[in-house]
This record gives structure tokens, C-alpha cells and sequence, in this order.
């Protein structure tokens, strides 16, 4: 395990990189968002990352952070709990996406413990922060194996119900090289997706059966909708989640009830657009506003958990 000094906040906190390695596979994680910096075999990465602090203050895109308390897009930027309105920020359009200035991954975390193959981050948030009810403490483990499996354990802790969705953003190219994603193969058995309005919320679940959004059996990110993807999908306890490139494949497996397949059409400055592809796994987008969705609330002593792992297999 290696720990360094990774660069400065402007108000002179100091912003703390962990690498870690297991047999060929490695990892690295920033305090800055509990950014997974790094993961890949050997030399070869294959998860998208900035070259400096600068770039994950200024530049946006979320790059391998851990959202929350609410990952994804809540309509109106309000939602009702237990009779009571609660109004969030709006930093897209009229709706709020990856909880605004409450995003965990605009925070600085702290380094609770370290072991040989993983370490484990804790933030506090103060109440009502970004108008979500109660403080809340976060924390969340990474863990290395030598069978190239990356497991991300969260667990989300509140003093008042708050409504939760906590993912990893991280940008995923499995060629091995800079390059677009879509010749990626991606397979899922995902009965339904997510149909949205212009602003992204949803707005009924939809069969995949006949639609681009049919990845049960394997197929081309860049066959359909000219590779354009930033939606979420339906999926089954225990699912199967497979991607495949040039250099390597890797399957996500999931305790959450859904995933947001986004294939980086955003991505500016130092990242070309879809070159990367985002593997949210957590609630649908707008749940809050859905007592139909999954629910999944954190609450005075109900701490809410869940985790999600990410299986790399290289191809040489």
C-alpha cells in the first residue's frame, strides 16, 4: 500500500492518495469524493481519471465519485416525506441531480482505516444539507482480491428518514488504450428500463422487448441510438451485468434494484465524448417521487447498506 499527498484544496486541506495491489490488479482511491482514482492489471487502466486535483475540482463529470446521498436525478428538485415538502437545489434545468453541493463526491473524506487489500472512508454531512432531511454519516470500504474483484461496501447513516441512492461514478474503458467505448460488447438481463422526459426524469417502466434498450443478449454500445446511452435499467435479484473490450471484460454484480448505463456523451476537456462507460448501480432516478419504485430510506439507527462489485478479467 502506498499513501501520498495527492495535492491542496483551496481552503489548505490536503487531499490524500491510496494506491493498493493484489497479484496483477490494482486500485487507487482519492479522500477528494472517495474518488476511485484507478483500477486495472499490470500497466494497463481501465477506469478514466484526471491528471490533477484541478481537474476533479473544476471539470466536472463525477469521475470515479461516490454520489450521494441521492445519486441521479430527483424531478422538481422537491420530493414529499411523510407529509412534509422538502425543497433541494436545482442544478439542472429544474431538477436536482446527484444531490447538488450535498454530493458526497464534492467532499473531503477521512481515512477511518487501511488494511493490505483496501481501505475504508467516512464523511459527515450536516443537517438538512442540500435540503435533505438529517445529518448524515457516510462511509464506504474498497477491497482489492487477486482474482481482480473490486468490492465497494456503502453503508449511509442519518438521524432523521431520508430517502438514499449512493453509486460510484467511475468511467470504465476496457481497451486498454484511448479510445471510444463503442465496441463494447455489453450484456444484461434487464426486463425494463426507465422511459424519461427532456429533463431525464422518468416517466413510465418500460418492457426492453423490441427497444435499443434490449442488452439481454450481448450487443455493440454503438449498434443502437449512435452509442448514446444515460439510463437506467430494471434489473433482477442477482443479476448479470457483462462488458467487454479489446483488453479486458468485467461483470458487475449488485445488490440494488437498478442501474444507470451512462456511455460519457458529457465528457469534456480532458476526455473525449463516450469514453467512457458509467455502471450506476442504485435506485431509479426520481424514487422519492415514486412510491411504486424500490424505496430505500436511511434512518435514526436504520443505517442503510449496500454494495456493489466490480470483476475484471484481462484478456492477456
Amino acid at each position: 500500500m502506498e499513501r501520498i499527498v495527492y495535492g491542496t484544496l483551496p481552503d489548505g486541506r490536503q487531499v490524500e492518495k491510496l494506491s493498493f495491489r493484489a497479484g496483477r490488479f490494482f486500485f487507487s482511491v482519492l479522500t477528494y469524493g472517495a474518488v476511485l482514482e484507478g483500477f486495472g492489471f499490470d500497466d494497463t487502466g481501465v477506469v478514466l481519471s484526471h491528471d490533477s486535483l484541478e481537474g476533479y475540482l473544476t471539470i466536472g463529470g463525477f469521475l470515479g465519485a461516490v454520489v450521494g446521498p441521492y445519486a441521479n436525478r430527483i424531478g422538481g428538485a422537491r420530493f414529499t416525506l411523510d407529509g412534509r415538502e422538502y425543497s433541494l437545489e436545482r442544478n439542472e434545468g429544474e431538477n436536482n441531480l446527484h444531490s447538488g453541493t450535498a454530493c458526497f463526491g464534492r467532499k473531503l473524506w477521512s481515512v477511518i482505516g487501511v488494511s493490505e487489500n483496501g481501505c475504508t472512508l467516512g464523511l459527515a454531512t450536516p443537517a438538512l444539507a442540500g435540503g435533505f432531511p438529517g445529518a448524515h454519516e457516510a462511509m464506504v470500504s474498497y477491497t482489492l482480491s487477486d482474482k481482480g474483484v473490486l468490492t465497494l461496501d456503502y453503508t449511509v447513516s442519518s438521524d432523521e428518514k431520508c430517502p438514499v441512492s449512493v453509486t460510484n461514478h467511475a468511467y470504465f474503458n476496457l481497451n486498454g488504450r484511448k479510445s471510444t467505448v463503442m465496441n463494447h460488447i455489453l450484456a444484461m438481463d434487464a426486463e425494463g428500463y426507465l422511459e424519461v422526459d427532456a429533463g431525464k426524469i422518468p416517466v413510465a417502466v418500460v418492457p426492453v422487448d423490441g427497444t435499443d434498450f434490449d442488452f439481454r443478449s450481448p450487443q455493440l454500445v454503438g449498434s443502437r441510438r449512435g452509442g448514446d446511452y444515460d439510463h437506467c435499467f430494471t434489473l433482477p435479484p442477482e443479476p448479470h451485468i457483462h462488458a467487454e473490450g479489446d483488453a479486458a471484460s468485467m461483470d458487475v454484480l449488485t445488490t440494488e434494484p437498478g442501474i444507470q448505463i451512462y456511455t460519457g456523451g458529457g465528457l469534456k476537456q480532458d476526455h473525449d465524448r463516450f469514453e467512457g462507460i458509467c455502471f450506476e448501480t442504485g435506485r431509479y432516478p426520481d424514487t422519492p417521487n415514486h412510491p411504486d419504485f424500490p424505496q430505500a430510506f436511511s434512518d435514526k439507527g436504520k443505517p442503510y447498506r449496500t454494495t456493489t462489485s466490480f470483476v475484471l478479467k484481462p484478456k492477456r
